[in-house]
């Protein structure tokens, strides 16, 4: 889903709602809030690996998430105070259109990778295997039939 927000964002700032479906952007506010909601969760998901006190788990999620947060809006000040100027600089819209198609781009590598990888789990707590591994990852497939049946390989479809 990052990824996925990544790709809507750059979209929206192209102009793509009204350009190429005709329609009226959703409301950003709404949009951003709900899916970083989204982000948030899938942050979230990273903290519960950590050896945590259950005593204290609500304030360490809610500490974490503000960390998070402050952070993210120290760098968006600091991105906004420096893109200010460049606005108004000619060689700012060829910038900013090229940036928001490569989000696009990178954002659906994204996504697509993380799918793949997800499509390869033997067991949930083995998602984010390094490259060395992903060769063991098929091995493990080629000996697990209830798999090859879900995803047959390209030469036997």
């Amino acid at each position: 889903m990052i990824a996925l927000r990544v790709c809507y964002i750059a979209f929206s700032n192209l102009g793509g709602f009204k350009k190429y479906l005709d329609i009226n952007p959703p409301n950003m506010l709404l949009m951003i809030t709900s899916l970083g909601l989204i982000h948030g969760l899938g942050l979230s998901t990273r903290l519960q690996q950590l050896p945590l006190s259950e005593d204290q788990l609500l304030m360490n999620i809610i500490s974490f998430n503000v960390g998070i947060e402050i952070r993210q809006i120290m760098a968006l000040a600091v991105m906004l105070l420096l893109l200010a100027g460049w606005r108004k600089a000619e060689s700012f819209k060829p910038f900013s259109r090229i940036s928001n198609y490569g989000l696009i781009f990178t954002g659906l590598f994204l996504f697509m990778m993380q799918m793949h990888g997800y499509s390869h789990l033997t067991d949930t707590d083995e998602f984010g295997f390094s490259a060395d591994n992903h060769v063991y990852e098929h091995i493990k497939m080629d000996d697990r039939p209830e798999i090859m049946k879900r995803f047959p390989p390209a030469n036997e479809k």
